[in-house]
C-alpha cells in the first residue's frame, strides 16, 4: 500500500514537472515570437523611414545638382552676350575709324586741290615769244606777261600811275595790224580818258601815239 502511494506521488511529481516544462516551454517560445515579432514590425518601420529619408536627401542633392548644373548655362550666356557686345562695339568703332579716315582722306584730296589751283592761279606767266626767239604774238589775258607790259608802257605814256589807273580797254588796234591800242584815265571822277596806241618793236612795247578820248 506504501509502495503503491510512493509511486503515485512520483508519478504525480514527474508529470507536474512535464507539464511545468512544457509550460515554460511555450512561454518561452511565445515570448521569442513576441521579440521577433515585434523586433520586424520596428524594423519594418525604421527601414521605411530610412527609406524615405534616403529619398528625399537623394531628391534634395539632385535639386541642388540641377541648380549649380544651370548656372554655368546662365552665367555661359551672360559671357555670350557680352561677348556679342563687345563685337558689336568693335565693328562700331571699326566703322567710325574707317569713316574717319575717308574724311581724312577727302580733306587731304580737296586741301591737295586747293594747293594745286592755287599754285596754278600764281604760277609765273609763260614767256613770251621776244623771249624765245619766235614771232611775237600779243597776248591780251590780263594774267599775261604782255599784259603788264602794256599797262607799264600805257602808265608812262599818259602820266598815270598805274596803282591809280583805270583801264577802260586794252586789245588790238583794227587800224594797225599787228599794234595794240589802251583807253585809261585816272580813277578820280571826272578825270580825262586818253588813248595811248602801242607797237612792238622785237622786245618791248613802245607808245607810237597818245590823244585824249572823249
Amino acid at each position: 500500500m506504501n509502495n503503491f502511494q510512493g509511486n503515485s506521488r512520483s508519478t504525480s511529481r514527474t508529470k507536474r514537472k512535464k507539464i511545468n516544462f512544457i509550460l515554460n516551454g511555450s512561454i518561452v517560445i511565445v515570448l521569442i515570437l513576441i521579440a521577433f515579432v515585434s523586433y520586424s514590425i520596428f524594423s519594418t518601420g525604421d527601414n521605411k523611414a530610412a527609406s524615405k529619408k534616403s529619398v528625399q536627401a537623394s531628391a534634395e542633392k539632385q535639386s541642388v545638382h540641377n541648380k549649380k548644373k544651370d548656372k554655368p548655362a546662365v552665367k555661359k550666356s551672360s559671357t555670350s552676350n557680352q561677348t556679342n557686345d563687345d563685337s558689336s562695339t568693335q565693328d562700331q568703332n571699326q566703322n567710325d575709324q574707317t569713316n574717319s579716315d575717308t574724311a581724312s582722306a577727302g580733306n587731304s584730296s580737296s586741301s591737295t586741290s586747293d594747293s594745286s589751283q592755287s599754285s596754278s592761279t600764281t604760277s609765273p606767266a609763260p614767256e613770251t615769244p621776244a623771249q624765245t626767239g619766235q614771232q611775237h604774238v600779243t597776248s591780251y589775258d590780263s594774267s599775261s606777261q604782255d599784259w603788264q607790259e602794256m599797262l607799264q608802257t600805257i602808265s608812262s605814256a599818259a602820266g598815270i600811275d598805274q596803282s591809280n589807273m583805270t583801264v577802260w580797254f586794252l586789245g588790238s588796234d583794227k587800224s594797225n595790224p599787228g599794234g595794240s591800242v589802251g583807253t585809261v584815265s585816272a580813277k578820280a571822277n571826272g578825270s580825262q580818258k586818253y588813248r595811248v596806241y602801242l607797237q612792238w618793236d622785237g622786245s618791248e612795247y613802245k607808245a607810237t601815239k597818245v590823244e585824249p578820248a572823249s
